[in-house]
């Protein structure tokens, strides 16, 4: 018998047939190798902002956020806003819309440098935690950055206002929510409530916020906060709830002795 074996043609389809099939196969599975290739890629590029949570001031290449006029930004979390020409004797209110998630904000300088250290030494942080109209903001220059804390995985759309506070002294009393700056002299008051509600007080100073006061009861409380050129105040209180902030009055300065008066 020969050593050479010749295919018959059945058999030689059938050889040719199986190549075929294998080479489209390996085709389709790189393909599907690549899709997944590239997904992976997109989805480290957008979610790279995670490698800045919670100080997204140092990324070198932040999203912006989208102004859209009449105070209306829209954009994603981390995202900076610029806001220049402030009154920095005035507080700015963040308040997110459309039922989207707005955390808080970070404020810095312009190029994300930080002006007024917090807590632990990063840009001051002021959040919605017990404000349930918005995040005040207290800016100590004109020209500021303002940088979102919301969903990594949804958009933010928020408005920014800057209503006018009054200047408080003395006993403040009132029933339910009410905001007010304080002389920024005093650092302590006593703080009563009456009522079946609650109540939350917070001061906020242009190095953070600071809850002073949280009750759900009856009660006659002392409370201090960080010394600070200027100190807003903001109650956040149910509806039904009565309340009572003693501040001392500031000391008068004692008059110079009039020159020549011999004292």
């Amino acid at each position: 018998m020969s050593a050479n074996t010749t295919l018959s043609g059945a058999a030689r389809n059938r050889l040719f047939a199986f190549n075929g099939t294998a080479w489209i196969a390996g085709l389709i599975l790189i393909a599907i190798i690549a899709v997944f290739l590239i997904a992976d890629a997109v989805d480290e590029t957008a979610s790279s902002g995670s490698d800045y949570y919670g100080e997204p001031w140092v990324n070198p290449n932040p999203p912006l956020a989208t102004d859209e006029g009449d105070g209306v930004y829209s954009g994603a979390d981390g995202a900076r806003i610029s806001l220049e020409g402030l009154d920095p004797a005035q507080p700015v209110l963040v308040t997110a819309l459309d039922d989207t998630y707005v955390a808080g904000v970070w404020v810095t300088g312009p190029d994300g440098e930080v002006l007024t250290p917090g807590e632990y030494g990063d840009a001051p942080s002021f959040d919605s935690y017990n404000m349930s109209g918005g995040q005040w903001v207290l800016v100590p220059q004109p020209d500021v950055a303002l940088w979102v804390d919301g969903f990594t995985d949804e958009r933010f759309r928020l408005k920014i206002t800057t209503p006018a506070v009054d200047t408080r002294t003395g006993v403040v009393s009132g029933v339910g929510p009410e905001t007010f700056f304080i002389d920024d002299t005093v650092t302590t008051a006593r703080v009563s409530m009456r009522g079946d509600g609650y109540m939350y007080l917070t001061a906020v100073t242009v190095s953070g916020q600071q809850e002073v006061f949280s009750s759900s009861d009856a009660t006659d409380q002392s409370i201090a906060w960080a010394d600070s050129d200027a100190a807003l105040f903001v109650v956040d209180a149910s509806a039904d709830t009565a309340w009572t902030i003693d501040f001392p009055t500031p000391a008068t300065p004692a008059p110079t002795p009039a020159e020549g008066s011999g004292e």
